[in-house]
Formats: structure tokens, C-alpha cells, sequence
């Protein structure tokens, strides 16, 4: 009876096992069957495949993942990219982290095969040095904004001391209105096209610290999903 029963269980245990089982299919066609381990990080979804010998870990960016999966596995890319310039790790600012007003048309194209927005942050080339994102000052700023917006929008790097004359209506909107604060680095966002003006987002006064910037993101961050979720609704 006893051997019956163990039987009886094991049987039970593994159905239950093959029920637990988890498959995450990805934007670009890729499937995973049998994942397991799945968790949010700063990068993408992380998770482990495979057996025996074959195991491994995969990480898949957020954009590459339906919105039903990231909302199965509490992926809110924000978040976590707020909780990684928490760490404040340095960030080596250069031009090349963003596109630049010369390479606009490229940065469109991108946002506009990503489906995401554009955020034009402007700077000044002095910032574009080594810097944490949760202190004070100009330098600290650009990098709490490369840190939490680089994945979730294209950034494009508009230099104050020249080329603000240059930036699309949409953008205009932003970095010349009552939103802009006075303060650089602050961001505008806009649609991929430059057509339509999303937000503006301000550096947060003259004692700016990080604090200070996250609840400023954050409510921005709510702006952006609002507009998104509406724009959606409208297709």
C-alpha cells in the first residue's frame, strides 16, 4: 500500500511539475520552452533554459517581450532602470551615448523601429564627463537621465551652447516652456516622428540631487505611459 501511494504522489508531483512549466516567446520570433529562475534585472527578463549539461542563462531586453509577458513577470522597465541609477554607478558621459541633432533622422528611424519615443536632453559639453547619478550638479543630472531613459527611449544629446535653434517644433515646446525650469540637463520628449510633444522634464532646481530627480521622473514617467497607453487605445 505504502509503495502504491509513493507511487500515487510521485505521479502527482510531476504532473504538477509539467503544469509549473513556463515558455516566454520574444518579439523576433525566438521561443524558450521550460524556463525557470525568471526574474527582472536592470538589463532585461532573466532567465534559465536547459538541462544536464546544456544549461544556461538568457536575458531578454524588455522591448523584445509582448506586453502580456511583461506584465506576467512585473517588468517594468522603468523601475528597474530607477533602481539601478539608485546604485549610483558611475557613468562615463560622451557623445556617443546618444544621437547627435546632426544624426537626427537616424535617431527617428530607430525609435520609429522600436516604437519608442524620443527624449532630447540639453547639455552642456562641460557634463560630458565621468559622473554619478544621485549627486547634485549638471554632470550628475545627465547621467540620472542616461541611466533611467537610454533603454526605454532613443535619446538624442542637444548641445546648449549651439544647437537649441535647431531642435524640431515638438521639441521646442519643451525646452522653451514653462515645464523647462531653467536648469540643463533637462529633456523633452516627443513622438518618433517629431510631430507631437509629449513632456518636458526639468533638471530640478538649483540642489537637484538624485531624490529629488526620481520623484521628477517618476511623475514625468506617468506622463509618458498615459500618452502611450492613449496613443494605443487609438488604433
Amino acid at each position: 500500500m505504502k509503495t502504491k501511494l509513493s507511487v500515487f504522489l510521485a505521479v502527482i508531483g510531476f504532473s504538477a511539475g509539467l503544469s509549473l512549466a513556463e515558455d516566454i516567446a520574444t518579439l523576433d520570433g525566438n521561443a524558450y520552452n521550460d524556463v525557470r529562475d525568471v526574474a527582472p534585472k536592470a538589463s532585461g527578463l532573466f532567465f534559465v533554459v536547459g538541462s544536464g549539461g546544456s544549461v544556461r542563462g538568457v536575458t531578454v531586453a524588455f522591448t523584445n517581450l509582448s506586453t502580456e509577458v511583461r506584465e506576467k513577470y512585473h517588468c517594468d522597465s522603468y523601475d528597474i532602470a530607477l533602481m539601478k541609477a539608485r546604485q549610483n554607478q558611475i557613468v562615463y558621459l560622451n557623445k556617443n551615448l546618444a544621437f547627435s541633432m546632426d544624426n537626427l533622422e537616424a535617431a527617428k528611424k530607430k525609435a520609429q523601429d522600436e516604437n519608442k519615443l524620443l527624449g532630447f536632453i540639453m547639455e552642456w559639453d562641460s557634463m560630458l564627463v565621468p559622473a554619478y547619478p544621485m549627486r547634485q550638479g549638471g554632470d550628475g543630472g545627465l547621467a540620472h537621465f542616461y541611466d533611467v531613459f537610454h533603454d526605454n527611449l532613443v535619446l538624442v544629446f542637444v548641445r546648449h551652447e549651439s544647437e537649441l535653434n535647431k531642435v524640431p517644433g515638438a521639441v521646442g515646446q519643451g525646452f522653451f516652456g514653462p515645464d523647462e525650469g531653467g536648469f540643463a540637463p533637462n529633456m523633452a520628449v516627443v513622438t518618433a516622428d517629431c510631430s507631437k510633444y509629449v513632456c518636458e522634464i526639468p533638471y530640478g532646481g538649483q540642489h537637484s540631487n538624485g531624490q529629488i530627480r526620481e520623484q521628477i521622473f517618476r511623475d514625468k514617467i506617468a506622463v509618458i505611459k498615459k500618452f502611450i497607453a492613449d496613443q494605443e487605445g487609438k488604433k
